[in-house]
């Protein structure tokens, strides 16, 4: 049995499963959170060419947008009580842009979504898997 091994198509190195696994935490891990997220940022696209590699196919929608509330909220504290607190926990507030494609939303639009019944919220993950079922993302 051989067991082909991920490589870097820069530089041709080959590498480990482990090591190409840690370098996508690490590349994830630097996220800048800022107010838009969109392919053009490097560092998803980083994490993206780290993906392929390990064969991992190009995320769902759904998952982009997902990771990128996620990934806006990193900062935040939880729990998060109200709406307005959750507004005010993203970077640039209600205008902080998530956008995968042609799909663009604001995390404004994107809180006209929430109920008073969801909160508080106690992670970055549990807002962001509310506001993607009820997009119907």
């Amino acid at each position: 049995m051989v067991i082909e091994m991920p490589t870097w198509k820069y530089t041709n190195k080959v590498v480990s499963n482990a090591q190409a696994e840690d370098s996508l935490k690490s590349v994830k891990n630097a996220c800048f959170g800022c107010g838009t997220h969109s392919a053009d940022c490097p560092i998803a696209g980083a994490a993206g060419e780290i993906s392929n590699m390990l064969g991992s196919q190009t995320p769902s929608v759904r998952e982009q947008i997902h990771n990128q509330i996620a990934g806006a909220l990193k900062g935040a504290k939880f729990p998060v009580e109200t709406p307005q607190d959750l507004i005010a926990a993203f970077p640039n507030g209600a205008d902080t842009t998530c956008q995968v494609g042609d799909l663009k939303v604001t995390a404004g639009e994107a809180g006209k979504l929430l109920k008073a019944s969801d909160f508080p919220f106690k992670s970055a993950e549990a807002v962001a898997d509310v506001i993607v079922d009820r997009a119907g993302l």
